[in-house]
């Protein structure tokens, strides 16, 4: 994984780092391989803004907020991004166990039905016709 951090108009601290990547490490357990994270912090008047950047399964993920307080302000777009993978390992989920259950169904479906296209019926010249011959 890795993590690519940007203050904007703030002072980095060793602080904030160490808690950017305290959140950003829990998200390794949602993917399988390599992720890349980029983090901007940034200060706007009074407003403490985090935005993450999470490119992980061929995919995107953006979250952003703001709050007077920066460490909530981590502590949210990490809980939304969290939510994102969360939600994808889901879709990937179902959709590998749909498969699943769709190949044990044809299994015993073709256990019951005659299969029609090995035992194409021949002609007179040895050539496969679409009809069985009797």
């Amino acid at each position: 994984m890795s993590l690519h951090l940007n203050f904007r108009n703030i002072e980095s601290t060793e602080a904030i780092k160490e808690h950017i990547e305290d959140k950003v490490d829990k998200l390794k357990k949602f993917v399988t391989y390599s992720m890349e994270v980029h983090v901007i912090v940034t200060l706007e008047k009074s407003l403490q803004c985090v935005e993450i950047t999470c490119r992980a399964e061929h995919k995107d993920f953006v979250a952003s907020t703001k709050s007077k307080n920066l460490y909530e302000s981590i502590d949210v777009c990490c809980h939304k991004i969290e939510a994102q993978l969360k939600k994808e390992r889901e879709k990937k989920k179902g959709h590998n166990a749909a498969h699943r259950l769709a190949n044990r169904h044809a299994e015993k479906l073709g256990t019951d039905v005659k299969a029609i296209l090995p035992h194409l019926g021949k002609n007179p010249n040895n050539r496969r016709t679409g009809t069985d011959s009797e």
